[in-house]
């Protein structure tokens, strides 16, 4: 869920309306967008405050998708993408830039 936050998911807006606000248009990660297999690691550590013991499994998760993803982008080819999604056109903006080029705006890369 939280991969398809990072790389795909983008509320858009002009004039204050949203022009994605259908499934046709709002795009949303796949099972054929995600790696071919995930690692979970359990840590069974009791929460004080939880019924029995009991505690969130994915809340925290979420705050280190998007950091790592950008992480190993900036790795990768030193640059940073600060705002999702991180999108293939995101980072090649961020390319031409920090090589002193522009790309215009309003083309599809």
């Amino acid at each position: 869920m939280h991969l398809g936050l990072t790389l795909f998911e983008e509320m858009v807006f002009e004039d204050g309306q949203l022009v994605n606000g259908s499934l046709l248009d709002y795009q949303v990660a796949t099972i054929k967008d995600m790696p071919r297999s995930f690692r979970s690691v359990v840590v069974e550590v009791p929460h004080a405050d939880g019924p029995f013991g009991a505690k969130g499994a994915g809340e925290t998760g979420a705050l280190t998708v998007a950091p790592a993803v950008a992480n190993a982008i900036e790795d990768a080819v030193g640059v940073r993408i600060r705002d999702l999604p991180i999108t293939p056109e995101k980072v090649l903006r961020a390319l031409a830039e920090k090589d002193g080029a522009t790309l215009p705006r309003d083309s599809s890369l």
